[in-house]
């Protein structure tokens, strides 16, 4: 039952999710430059290229996975029995309870970009060649975040079965795309200064697209039972 009306609330979401989604590239566009871009795609192909023909960091990614269990089952007063990570059976935090907030928070939060971001943050400004190399450095980052949370939804771990794999894949989605102007700010010129209006004009493209589509699905209904 549980399943089912965490569903429920995870379809609306999907055809949120991807509005934005649709949206989002056009607003990094517009904070980007063409280096700044390449750069970007450069991390994210050296990660891929070290995570399908070297060796996966996955030690790496179990602690921060596992760390960000931890961290939130505090948030949450948890009561933590135990907290390992082996090379056979990979990582485990032992809570009295858990909720949809501590299963899904090392999938939404990428724990070694914010790791980064801390110090990057307290920092204001910086010269250009530092940028480029926190941009490389998140985007190499990211992709790992995102290869194996990738790798969790399709081995369909107990962290997204407990609320279904349509809402949690939808929550993830939406919390990875809001994550993703935050993440990139320290490399661009307007900084985290600029954050206020990127929402504002990505939540405002998202609204025209959607209602644009619904009005192209209307007039298709209607031409078609007249």
């Amino acid at each position: 039952m549980r399943v089912l009306l965490y569903s429920a609330i995870g379809i609306p979401l999907l055809i949120a999710d991807a509005v934005l989604l649709w949206a989002l590239p056009a607003r990094m566009a517009n904070i980007l430059t063409m280096t700044q871009g390449v750069i970007l795609l450069s991390g994210a192909l050296a990660y891929l290229c070290l995570h399908c023909l070297l060796r996966k960091p996955e030690r790496m990614y179990l602690w921060g996975h596992e760390f960000t269990h931890l961290i939130v089952a505090k948030l949450f007063l948890r009561h933590v029995h135990g907290f390992h990570i082996t090379s056979r059976s990979g990582g485990k935090v032992v809570i009295d309870r858990t909720n949809v907030a501590i299963d899904l928070a090392p999938y939404a939060l990428p724990f070694y970009n914010v790791v980064v971001l801390l110090p990057v943050a307290l920092i204001a400004g910086g010269p250009p060649y530092a940028r480029k190399i926190y941009l490389g450095a998140a985007a190499f980052l990211f992709s790992m975040h995102l290869s194996f949370s990738a790798e969790g939804f399709i081995d369909g771990q107990p962290d997204v079965r407990r609320s279904g794999r349509i809402f949690s894949f939808a929550v993830v989605l939406l919390l990875l795309m809001l994550w993703t102007p935050i993440l990139a700010a320290p490399g661009t010129p307007a900084g985290f200064s600029g954050l206020h209006v990127f929402y504002r004009e990505w939540l405002n493209n998202g609204m025209d697209a959607a209602l644009g589509l619904s009005a192209r699905v209307r007039s298709l209904l209607s031409h078609r039972f007249l």
